[in-house]
């Protein structure tokens, strides 16, 4: 195969990823409402701010002020403002934002259990390998911007 043809099928086969519902769950953890859950867990015990959550998910104020709205309106978090600065609000996750956060971890926890049990263990870390080495020259190209159209 020549390095387009090779482009190419990476290409596809990353696209064919994208679209596999295990990758769909993973996703939720990585942006969005349950992402926000998933921090907020992490936290427990720790005042967090919205500004705190929009950094950590590197989603905009705006963003992070809806996702908040939604949640809050389910009943998987809770506000309150800070007793030592009163400009500030404090978020935390209710009784019920905890379980739905603990039924995903599950649902996701199986369905990769299911992925490791039909690839095999062999596969599994060459497969667990290759991404790392994936992300590694990531960091990589960032690092000496070789990223196309990105300015140093």
């Amino acid at each position: 195969m020549n390095k387009q043809e090779l482009r190419d099928e990476l290409m596809h086969q990353l696209w064919r990823m994208n679209k596999m519902d295990l990758i769909v769950s993973l996703q939720e953890f990585i942006e969005g409402e349950t992402a926000t859950l998933s921090f907020l867990g992490s936290c427990a015990g720790r005042q967090v701010t919205p500004s705190q959550i929009s950094d950590n998910l590197h989603i905009s104020r705006a963003r992070t002020a809806n996702i908040l709205r939604s949640l809050r309106r389910k009943k998987f978090v809770e506000m309150c403002i800070l007793e030592d600065d009163r400009r500030k609000m404090c978020v935390s996750l209710t009784e019920a934002g905890k379980a739905f956060l603990e039924e995903k971890r599950r649902f996701l926890t199986e369905y990769f259990d299911l992925y490791v049990e039909v690839l095999g263990e062999q596969d599994i870390k060459e497969l667990t390998r290759l991404l790392e080495k994936t992300a590694d020259s990531e960091r990589l190209l960032k690092e000496n911007n070789q990223i196309p159209g990105r300015k140093p």
